[in-house]
């Protein structure tokens, strides 16, 4: 059992709002600030160099790059640090080799942090970018002997759909292609390892439903896809200066991070990713998932209320207000106190539904709506 008093005490912006927008950016928990603010204030005082500060810098980054592989269940080793999840796409769409004429297979429902680098590939190497709808039967017939990437998302930002990421990626590896996972509505909001999903490569936020700064995010690597991905933007420490009088290359995913990382960022993400698993874990998911199909019943049961169906639901909800244009529904619910957001391409508003949540925001949210 979660303690939800406890949860929503190191959470208070949860107690002044109805929080119901992690998808964009979760609540901030109370450790994750003050670790921030001590990496502030050291720098402040003592400075940023020397023997202490290099310390930091790789305790800081290590920290970070554990808490991101507890997150995906996985060792440290498969992780990259990012900035964001669109950082993570961009190094695996910039590190693949692709030849004009090569495609990649999408769906017609991915974030612009996805399909903008693939317009980019399109446009600068001639690849061909097949749009399709999001079900495996879609995405299996449009595969071919040109396809090289099938990039998907594991949960659909516009519906909250989960996708059988598993099963596309054995209908991609059998004819011959790789897969990018989107995992910007996974990772800490739906539970997963990342090697139980069989994609090769998978990126996650940190700002999101991890609850940490933005600037934050990992692209887990597959160990047996990391050598068909060159380090496309490599920096000071794409390779290993620290180990010893030669530079070395690493051996993991660690050449393909992000260059020069924020420090603070890299102690709120650590600490954030902590609290998550210590108060939440997967019974914090579990309530979640009760809740959101809660919410799903009571906006179904609400007059003038349009949720939008879902075959294998997440803690992602969606519906339409026939009448009333979503960014106006958000913006009245904002100023009743209720956080939730639209997503302009699918012309829904949308609710993300975490373990901080209770019956009582779920209350407010389908009374503000009906208002």
């Amino acid at each position: 059992m979660i303690d939800l008093e406890r949860i929503r005490t190191d959470l208070p912006s949860t107690v002044e709002n109805a929080y119901l927008n992690a998808g964009t950016f979760g609540p901030l928990p109370r450790p994750a600030a003050a670790a921030m603010q001590a990496h502030l204030a050291e720098a402040l005082e003592l400075g940023r160099i020397g023997t202490r500060g290099y310390a930091n810098w790789d305790g800081f980054t290590e920290a970070a790059r554990d808490g991101f592989a507890r997150a995906a269940g996985s060792p440290p080793g498969e992780i990259a640090l990012m900035h964001s999840t669109t950082e993570g796409c961009n190094t695996v769409v910039a590190g693949l080799d692709f030849e004009p004429g090569d495609e990649v297979v999408t769906t017609s429902h991915e974030h612009p942090g996805l399909t903008e680098p693939l317009h980019e590939l399109a446009r600068r190497h001639g690849v061909v970018v097949r749009v399709v709808e999001p079900d495996r039967g879609s995405i299996a017939a449009a595969l071919g002997p040109r396809t090289r990437l099938v990039a998907i998302s594991h949960v659909l930002w516009t519906t909250g759909e989960v996708l059988p990421v598993a099963d596309i990626s054995d209908d991609a590896h059998a004819a011959g292609a790789l897969v990018l996972v989107d995992g910007a509505q996974g990772g800490g909001a739906v539970p997963f390892r990342a090697a139980d999903l069989r994609c090769d490569f998978y990126t996650y936020s940190g700002q999101k439903w991890l609850l940490g700064p933005s600037g934050t995010g990992a692209l887990w690597v597959a160990p047996a896809s990391l050598d068909r991905l060159a380090t496309p933007w490599p920096w000071y420490l794409s390779r290993d200066r620290r180990s010893g009088p030669e530079v070395q290359d690493w051996p993991d995913a660690r050449r393909l991070d992000a260059g020069t990382v924020t420090l603070t960022a890299m102690t709120g993400i650590a600490a954030a990713i902590a609290w998550h698993r210590d108060v939440g874990g997967d019974d914090g998911l579990r309530h979640a998932a009760t809740l959101a199909a809660s919410l799903r019943g009571l906006l179904e049961d609400a007059r003038g209320i349009e949720v939008v169906a879902c075959a294998a639901p997440s803690t992602l909800v969606a519906f339409r207000t026939p009448g009333r244009e979503p960014a106006q529904v958000v913006a009245d619910l904002e100023e009743r106190g209720v956080l939730v957001r639209q997503v302009p391409s699918a012309g829904v508003v949308r609710a993300s539904v975490g373990f901080w949540n209770d019956e009582r925001d779920l209350d407010r949210l389908v009374s503000g709506v009906s208002a």
